[in-house]
């Protein structure tokens, strides 16, 4: 019985240093890597959650719009390859401009249009970058490549037309934009 427990400790002991040589010989980025993987589920449980509460409201509260962008945001973090990424990217870019996070909201598009080139809402992305550099950024020449680019790659969409309108008003103020339309419309 004695030599038992001893075959066994011993057993059990190499069992135990051959198990840690192993973790040993992978580089240490791997190694971190997967033991902080983050659950998936854990993301989607909390995304829902903050997603419930806003529809709860008719106005956006700033702090759960605030923590959904960092959810949304996270979760393309750790699984950019998920079908849902450019969603999510495009849910954080439409909440950071609503609550007028304008150069955040286009870094969001700027990253869908840069990573997700297939993505069913590409040309709304990138039309949107173009729109938040003209009229909230007030960077009218970038504004114009944007609708340029718009109009270049997609000639056929809604989104060229739109363009095309915006580019014809870059750089005017309201005041000239009302007189223009009245006289379009033949007001005084």
């Amino acid at each position: 019985m004695k030599n038992n427990l001893k075959f066994i400790l011993a057993y059990s002991l190499l069992l135990i240093s051959i198990a840690s040589c192993k973790n040993e010989n992978k580089p240490v980025e791997e190694q971190t890597n997967t033991a902080k993987e983050p659950p998936r589920e854990m993301y989607l449980n909390q995304i829902k959650k903050l997603e419930e509460e806003m529809h709860k409201s008719a106005q956006l509260n700033n702090v759960t719009g605030n923590l959904a962008i960092k959810a949304y945001s996270d979760y393309v973090l750790f699984f950019p390859n998920d079908t849902v990424a450019p969603d999510y990217l495009f849910k954080a870019a439409e909440i950071a401009t609503a609550t007028q996070q304008y150069p955040q909201a286009l870094i969001y598009y700027q990253n869908i249009t840069s990573k997700y080139p297939n993505y069913k809402l590409i040309q709304e992305s990138l039309y949107l970058q173009g729109y938040l550099l003209d009229n909230f950024l007030n960077e009218d020449a970038k504004a114009k490549l944007i609708y340029e680019e718009v109009i270049q790659k997609y000639p056929a969409s809604a989104y060229a037309n739109d363009a095309k309108a915006a580019i014809k008003n870059l750089g005017k103020s309201d005041e000239e934009l009302i007189k223009e339309f009245k006289k379009k419309n033949g007001e005084k």
